[in-house]
């Protein structure tokens, strides 16, 4: 009987070493575009707000500048597109 019991949970086991794999890559990436953005439209503001208080050629832009960039290799790592358009232009690139 203890026998039996052993094959049955050593049959679960392996079945459960299976599928567990295989049913999580079903589900797929997660999709970044909506955190991408909400990053960008954040450092946007912020850059904005510096720019009106500090001017566009200030230490503070700059430094803010440098926060987008990196928010925009963020993007890149989790392959999340945004609005070029809007984040790439202007006051929102590095010279």
């Amino acid at each position: 009987m203890t026998r039996q019991i052993s094959r049955v949970i050593l049959g679960l086991a392996l079945a459960m070493a299976v599928t567990l794999p295989v049913g999580q890559a079903t589900f797929g990436d997660k999709d970044w575009a909506s955190d991408c953005h909400r990053r960008l439209e954040a450092d946007r503001a912020r850059i904005d707000n510096d720019s009106a208080k500090h001017g566009e050629h200030s230490r503070a832009v700059d430094r803010d500048i440098d926060k987008l960039e990196a928010d925009r290799q963020w993007c890149r790592d989790h392959h999340a597109d945004w609005d070029h358009g809007r984040f790439d232009v202007g006051i929102y690139i590095k010279h």
